[in-house]
């Protein structure tokens, strides 16, 4: 009987997970905590592996490798807490959801930068105080302005469809993209040029070493109108005591995050009662249609690594000959 560890997940249960894996009888074994040491002991005793926030590190991927484990599959689209060298070192398969939720982080991204460009929050918060009068920060028409997308991928190139309905210039950067996904987009040749004349900045980028802290001093000097900055990619890529002082100091306007490094955002931290703040609690992939989804497709994988079927979205396609045992 195959067993399938889950490391941990945001589901209210496990039930679409389940019901793909109850035809292969296998059991399902879900991590009190997610801990090293946990992970690991877990990890020796199963043949798969569904995992969403836990970091599985190389100790925990050598112990998998000692139980037989055939595949882990990320419950979503990034892949940052699995060491997928170490797994494919040792000939496991690491698979995701690439394209899952793309529509409702485009729909999450493009309510943050209204909200931020109306002055809803504030208005709000005023409201609910008491008070009826129009914000302190200044509002602008949409039309016109510029939209800068830094990455234009598959979420990207959805928030420039719906910019581009409201009247605004898009422009991004890309480096791994030639020509634009869709018409209306205006790429950049490079970062510099595409954040100079933002009047909004929205982050579409993968989480790297060299993607670290992309959003920091140095790059908002580039911006020289003072935008908007929106992330629903990945916390990471913002430092958030640089964006805490260009705030403080006018050189960005608002600033609306999905994501946070370190997440949740300490209760203390002075991005949470900045008034031209928005944080949500990383819910950008949510709706739950998109939660359906990501649980069957990831569960999908496991199924297809046990009975020996090539995976639909492998990660680490160099591992794959000596993924499936």
């Amino acid at each position: 009987m195959p067993r399938v560890v889950v490391t941990d997940h945001v589901f209210a249960d496990l039930g679409p997970t389940s019901e793909l894996l109850e035809p292969l009888g296998a059991e399902l074994v879900v991590a009190p905590s997610t801990d090293e040491a946990t992970l690991a002991g877990l990890a020796r005793e199963a043949d798969a592996i569904i995992v969403c926030y836990a970091p599985l590190t190389s100790r925990v991927i050598v112990a998998a490798a000692e139980g037989g484990v055939k595949v882990i599959a990320r419950t979503g689209i990034g892949y940052d807490n699995v060491d997928v060298e170490a797994a494919s070192e040792h000939g496991i398969l690491v698979t995701n959801v690439p394209d899952y939720c793309l529509d409702e982080v485009a729909d999450h991204t493009f309510a943050l930068l209204l909200a931020s460009a109306r002055g809803i929050a504030e208005a709000a918060r005023s409201v609910r105080a008491g008070d009826w009068s129009l914000p302190e920060a200044a509002i602008h028409s949409l039309r016109g302005r510029q939209l800068t997308l830094v990455g234009v991928g598959r979420i990207g190139a959805r928030v420039a469809e719906r910019a581009l309905a409201f009247g605004l210039r898009v422009v991004a950067y890309d480096p791994y993209v030639s020509e634009p996904p869709i018409a209306g987009i205006e790429l950049a040749q490079s970062l510099e040029d595409a954040l100079a004349g933002a009047d909004f900045v929205s982050l579409h980028a993968p989480m790297s070493a060299e993607n670290r802290h992309l959003v920091r001093d140095e790059t908002i000097a580039l911006m020289r109108r003072a935008p908007v900055l929106v992330n629903t990619s990945r916390g990471g890529l913002v430092d958030l005591d640089a964006v805490t002082r260009a705030l403080d100091d006018g050189r960005l306007s608002g600033v609306a995050l999905d994501v946070t490094d370190p997440e949740p955002l300490p209760e203390d931290h002075p991005l949470r009662t900045h008034p031209r703040v928005i944080v949500t609690p990383h819910m950008a992939f949510h709706s739950e249609e998109a939660q359906i989804e990501l649980q069957r497709r990831a569960a999908d994988e496991v199924v297809r690594a046990l009975r020996g079927d090539a995976p639909r979205s492998p990660v680490n396609a160099g591992a794959l000959a000596g993924a499936v045992r």
